[in-house]
């Protein structure tokens, strides 16, 4: 299922790419660049893969700096 991961969006090296960054639920910070077509706004376009009390797996559109494909992040960060 797709959802909208609230993050902090920042300009890319060329204007159809932006880097974004995604906090996880243990506090570390995920940096990955994607198209501008991932987001909307500050939101970006994710997978949910599960759920475990507060917190969401969702999987990334592209491996983050550190080699992740997967994170987990606080339900919060879900948008609406």
């Amino acid at each position: 299922m797709s959802v909208k991961l609230n993050c902090k969006v920042e300009n890319g090296f060329i204007p159809a790419e932006k880097i974004v960054y995604i906090e996880s639920a243990d506090g570390g910070v995920e940096e990955i660049t994607v198209s501008t077509k991932n987001l909307t706004g500050n939101r970006l376009l994710v997978s949910e893969i599960g759920r475990e009390q507060e917190k969401v797996l969702i999987e990334l559109p592209r491996e983050s700096a550190s080699g992740r494909w997967r994170v987990w992040v606080n339900q919060s960060a879900i948008g609406a």
